[in-house]
């Protein structure tokens, strides 16, 4: 029954989408980050949903006349940039099965990220495209932080199977990634219930987080508290709220996951485990083929050849489980300096979003939008760190909404300053006589 459910709504949806693009777009987001069909239990399981998604939105793209955008922001002209140079290594590199199987991957979430942004022309849309894709998120946030206060913290949670985020490291930063999106909502809830469940929502997923027992995680969780606390407008508030939950989320949890936290920090680096000494082997390995090879060795770069040649320990064969480190080894110098550049230019064109916004009572949903977005990208850079989720769709999600965010601050500034305009104009006009009337005639005395 449920699978038949399933595909009837997505079945109408398609209609909807063969309309109105944007439609898709939202499709997309949901089947990505929610993996609903891996819910099911029968045919919808191995069902192509996406592939379905994609094409009629291709179809829907080339006939239907929806507004669009094609305004070139800086973070968009990088985004193309390191698209350009991703399939320039591909092509200078060997293309095995590995490589094009990543580089397809890679290539699909760019092509949907240019195309959200083309299509987020408003307030409203981008209010949609963000509520879509953090709610998607934050159902297994809710679930695992569920499961994590029942058990006492002693199960493990892991994300939905089939997805981007399906390990429990990768749960973890996703789920922190999209924290700071589902607060922005409720600042901006119009009833207190709606506002106290979005709370509870955070909170149930920051248990998940913890839950989830990655180191990683944790670091970024210490990192995204912090800026929480800097961007604030209430910093005594929220610190003294911080400093009431951390000590008591940290001995809720059971011993075993304290053992394993504290091992986050070593003295010296053979005492780290053999997960943090393979991620060191292949960070090393990363920055000697990128220092003899310009270009990286391409998508298949983490295989038993390179390590044989480039790792201290060849027979250490590790992802780089770094976003850093993974764009470093298969695009060389270049290409991570494209990688940073894009971060760097989305973090700026956020803040450019908060001056403008900052002292205008009316725009304060779009001041508070970019704080959150802005913890959105220091929860990927940090938890990224050690973590390989380079070509995951949430990171370019939020660059576009951020580039989005001040297409739409513009718009509505301008909007707000013609309709001052035309009030003062109407207010100091002179009264215009019609045809053939005569003035007034002061009377005498």
């Amino acid at each position: 029954m449920r699978d038949f459910a399933l595909l009837i709504f997505i079945m109408v949806m398609l209609f909807f989408t063969l309309k109105k693009p944007f439609i898709g777009i939202l499709m997309w987001c949901w089947v990505s980050y929610m993996v609903p069909q891996k819910l099911s239990w029968g045919f919808m399981v191995n069902f192509p949903v996406a592939a379905l998604i994609a094409v009629t939105f291709f179809v829907s793209f080339l006939f239907t006349k929806e507004k669009r955008t094609n305004t070139m922001r800086e973070p968009i002209a990088w985004l193309v940039l390191f698209d350009v140079w991703l399939i320039i290594t591909f092509l200078v590199n060997p293309m095995t099965d590995s490589a094009l199987l990543l580089f397809k991957m890679a290539m699909k979430v760019q092509l949907f990220a240019l195309f959200s942004y083309i299509f987020i022309t408003s307030k409203e849309r981008l209010h949609q495209i963000l509520m879509v894709i953090a709610f998607s998120i934050i159902f297994y946030g809710v679930k695992g932080g569920i499961a994590t206060v029942t058990s006492g913290g002693s199960t493990r949670i892991w994300g939905p199977p089939g997805g981007f985020f399906e390990g429990n490291n990768e749960l973890g930063l996703t789920l922190l990634v999209a924290m700071p999106i589902i607060y922005y909502f409720s600042t901006i809830a119009k009833h207190k219930w709606m506002k106290y469940c979005l709370y509870g929502f955070v909170l149930l997923s920051a248990g998940s987080v913890l839950g989830t027992q990655s180191r990683g995680a944790l670091v970024a969780i210490v990192c995204c508290g912090f800026f929480f606390w800097l961007k604030s407008n209430h910093k005594v508030i929220t610190l003294a709220a911080l400093l009431v939950i951390t000590p008591i989320s940290y001995n809720f949890m059971p011993p075993a996951w304290q053992a394993r936290m504290a091992t986050i920090v070593e003295s010296n680096e053979g005492d780290y485990d053999g997960s943090v000494q393979g991620r060191f082997n292949a960070w090393r390995m990363s920055i000697n083929i990128a220092s003899v090879r310009p270009m990286g060795g391409g998508f298949d770069t983490f295989n038993n050849t390179n390590f044989y040649l480039y790792a201290p320990n060849p027979r250490d064969v590790h992802d780089a489980h770094s976003i850093y480190f993974k764009v470093l080894g298969q695009h060389g110098y270049p290409g991570l300096f494209i990688f940073l550049m894009l971060w760097f230019s989305a973090w700026r064109m956020a803040s450019k979003v908060i001056r403008l916004c900052k002292d205008d009572q009316q725009m304060q949903w779009a001041c508070t939008m970019a704080r959150m977005l802005q913890i959105s990208l220091i929860a990927y850079g940090s938890g990224g760190a050690f973590l390989g989720l380079t070509y995951f769709d949430l990171p370019y999600h939020i660059l576009v909404c951020i580039v989005a965010l001040y297409n739409v601050v513009l718009q509505e500034r301008e909007k707000n300053s013609n309709a001052k305009q035309v009030n003062v104009e109407e207010n100091v006009s002179e009264p215009v006589l019609a045809l053939g009337q005569r003035a007034p005639q002061v009377k005498r005395v």
